[in-house]
C-alpha cells in the first residue's frame, strides 16, 4: 500500500512539473552605465541574446532600467510576455540617438516596434522619459 501511494504521489509530481508554465529562474544581467541627454544612470545590460530574450520577463521592478543591445542594427520588436510592468522604450538608432519613445503594457503580448533598425531599446518605468524630459533626438552614451 505505501509503494503505491509513493508511486501515486510520484506521478503526481512529475505530471505537475511537465505541465507547469513557464518558470522564475533567477538571472543575473550586468549592470551597464548610460547618459541619456543630462541624465546619468546604471541600467542593466542584455547583450546577449538569452539576456535579450529575458529581458525584463518576471522582475518585480523596473526601477533599474534595461538596455537591450544589439550587435548591429536592426528592426525590433519587443512584447511583454510574464511582464507585469508599465513601461515606455526609447529605441536607439545607429548613432545612438532616440528615434521614438513607446508604452509597453503589461502582459500585452502585441509587438511594439521601433520604426527602423535600431542598435539598442532601453526599457524603463512607465513616465521615466516624461520626467527626465527626454524625447526623439536625444543621444544615449554607453559609459559602461
Amino acid at each position: 500500500m505505501k509503494n503505491r501511494i509513493f508511486a501515486l504521489f510520484l506521478s503526481l509530481v512529475v505530471v505537475s512539473a511537465c505541465a507547469a508554465p513557464e518558470q522564475e529562474q533567477l538571472v543575473t544581467f550586468p549592470q551597464a552605465t548610460i547618459q541619456l541627454a543630462d541624465v546619468k544612470r546604471a541600467v542593466q545590460l542584455a547583450d546577449t541574446p538569452q539576456l535579450r530574450e529575458r529581458g525584463l520577463m518576471f522582475q518585480q521592478s523596473a526601477d533599474a532600467g534595461m538596455l537591450l543591445l544589439y550587435p548591429e542594427p536592426r528592426l525590433i520588436s519587443l512584447w511583454m510576455r510574464n511582464t507585469d510592468l508599465a513601461l515606455d522604450v526609447a529605441f536607439i538608432d545607429p548613432q545612438w540617438r532616440v528615434m521614438v519613445i513607446k508604452q509597453l503594457h503589461p502582459l500585452d503580448e502585441t509587438p511594439v516596434s521601433a520604426p527602423s533598425a535600431a542598435l539598442a531599446a532601453l526599457e524603463m518605468p512607465r513616465g521615466w522619459f516624461a520626467e527626465h524630459n527626454i524625447q526623439a533626438g536625444d543621444k544615449l552614451t554607453l559609459l559602461r
